[in-house]
């Protein structure tokens, strides 16, 4: 089929420069093309040229290899058009769509094949959009979004010509810091949230910036905007006492919180916790049964995470997996490479080694540029394992 040749196109075409949807109109959309970002792989796709009769399979096809597997259904008599634009940024994904009146379905064939647990926000650039999840419903403007939670089935809907930016990003950013998360979709977070116009006003620069990031900006910019988005959610959900009325649901996110800014320091522990709350390490623990873990477990899990997600990131390469296990509370170094074994399936050094191969895969971002694992040590010199690393790592 003529969809099938422009998708290939569209994942082998690639250009130097990035290009802003900036100047987008309601008319027809610009032809299919992929191009390279600083930071991963950025993709713009149009149903320009595309037979009518095989946009929705065209488009089923972009948004489910880049962003989500969703189902769409046609809304009024007018034929179907849409663009994609979507930049990932480390562990978020964003993208910008353009479209004409449909329907979005997240339905349980899609949930079935997704292999993680992800969060979708939608802040409407344009027009208005429906957000339904639950038996929720949140009636979105321009200025305004909702979180979605793509573990379960909702519907994105729209009567007119819409432009929306997305951020996807992984649910265990927020379910670590935020309780009772599945109450809180389908709302429009722009109601009780003060933090939720920054969102808006940072995202809509974002989308259109974020090809031309290099990877240093890139790792600042995906801190700072998970940590904004954070405090949006977790500000919304105080702010809605027939949300998470009980007191506990509030005693939680404080203590996750304390344990967000205690990673870092070795001397922490559940009981230096407990004491900067005023709260009993036994009421801690019942707090956090619910969730099948305890304070102990919780701190560590969170400190392996952290870890991983710096063994991760490009920007850190010239950081040893010394350095980064330390800097994250851990003394006992063999315990810590011993635990993170068991969690990820292999060594820190491995799981490093193996990120920055998948990374070598992936485009350069300019002629003459480096790409993102050619990060080198102050110095000048690739990283050095030290010998702990060499005995342990």
């Amino acid at each position: 089929m003529l969809w099938q040749l422009h998708a290939i196109s569209y994942r082998l075409v690639t250009l130097s420069k990035s290009k802003s949807l900036g100047g987008f109109s309601s008319g027809p959309f610009r032809m299919l093309v992929g191009q390279t970002s600083a930071i991963n792989q950025s993709i713009f796709a149009s149903t320009a040229d595309i037979p009518v009769r095989e946009r929705f399979a065209f488009w089923h096809d972009v948004v489910s290899r880049n962003l989500l597997d969703l189902d769409y259904q046609l809304v009024g008599n007018r034929h179907f058009d849409a663009a994609y634009h979507g930049t990932p940024i480390n562990d978020l994904h964003l993208c910008r769509i353009q479209a004409s009146p449909h329907l979005a379905e997240r339905a349980s064939p899609g949930i079935s094949k997704s292999t993680s647990s992800t969060l979708v926000f939608n802040f409407v650039l344009s027009g208005t959009l429906i957000a339904e999840q639950d038996g929720r419903v949140a009636r979105l403007t321009a200025g305004d979004g909702a979180m979605c939670d793509a573990d379960r089935p909702y519907r994105l809907h729209s009567d007119e010509r819409f432009d929306i930016a997305c951020i996807r990003m992984p649910k265990n950013v927020l379910a670590g810091r935020i309780g009772h998360l599945h109450r809180l979709s389908a709302h429009n977070l722009s109601e009780r949230s003060q933090l939720a116009p920054m969102a808006f006003a940072y995202l809509s620069r974002l989308v259109d910036r974020a090809p031309g990031l290099g990877p240093n900006a890139a790792e600042k910019v995906c801190q700072n905007f998970t940590e904004l988005l954070v405090s949006m959610v977790a500000e919304f959900a105080e702010s809605s006492p027939s949300l998470v009325t009980e007191y506990k649901g509030l005693a939680l996110m404080r203590v996750k919180a304390m344990v967000e800014r205690s990673l870092g320091t070795s001397g922490a522990s559940p009981a230096t916790i407990a004491a900067e709350l005023k709260l009993s390490q036994r009421y801690i623990n019942q707090l956090l049964e619910n969730e099948g873990t305890s304070l102990s477990r919780y701190m560590w899990s969170r400190r392996l995470e952290r870890c991983a997600e710096q063994l991760r990131s490009s920007a850190l390469q010239g950081r040893s997996v010394t350095q980064i296990a330390m800097e994250n509370g851990f003394n006992d170094l063999s315990h810590f490479s011993k635990a993170f074994r068991n969690r990820y399936g292999a060594s820190p050094r491995q799981y490093r080694d193996t990120a920055s191969a998948e990374a070598r895969v992936k485009p350069s971002t300019q002629a003459g540029e480096p790409k993102h694992n050619s990060v080198i040590s102050p110095s000048g010199q690739p990283p050095r394992a030290d010998p702990w690393e060499r005995n342990y790592i």
